[in-house]
């Protein structure tokens, strides 16, 4: 082939992707449903609690700017509050733990004081959470805004 008759096919090629309908959503949160799981040393916490689906039964005025979501493993549960500003951590039991907050763009880590607890800048989302608990690592599903 000559150098135009390549140049004219990967124009085809390109043009081919200009006419290509978005991604749909549901299949974005699939994508990223099955890489939550890319750590096949760790456990995946399951989901207890979401403030944005769940219904807080007998609290008055519920409406908050803050997101509450609670993580199940085994022996631990993993509390994580989300405000525009500030993302706390709770561990319980109590423990002072290493655990990273893994995001799109890169990872933090950080380590929870004796209590079970650490606060932070809020991450960009999607964000997860890595824990090294005594029994061994658990990662929490992504958590999106």
């Amino acid at each position: 082939m000559t150098d135009h008759a390549d140049d004219t096919m990967l124009e085809r090629i390109g043009g081919t992707f200009d006419d290509l309908d978005p991604i749909p959503q549901r299949l974005t949160a699939a994508a990223r449903a099955a890489f939550s799981w890319r750590r096949a040393d760790a456990k995946l916490a399951e989901l207890l609690f979401d403030s944005a689906s769940d219904e807080l039964v007998g609290v008055r005025g519920t409406s908050s700017e803050r997101r509450s979501f609670r993580f199940g493993t085994d022996d631990h549960i993993i509390r994580v509050h989300l405000t525009a500003e500030t993302m706390i951590v709770m561990i319980e039991p109590p423990l002072s733990v290493p655990f990273r907050m893994v995001g799109e763009d890169g990872s933090a880590d950080h380590h929870t004081d004796e209590y079970g607890e650490l606060a932070v800048d809020a991450p960009e989302f999607p964000v997860r959470i890595e824990v090294d608990l005594p029994g061994g690592a658990v990662v929490t599903p992504w958590v999106t805004a």
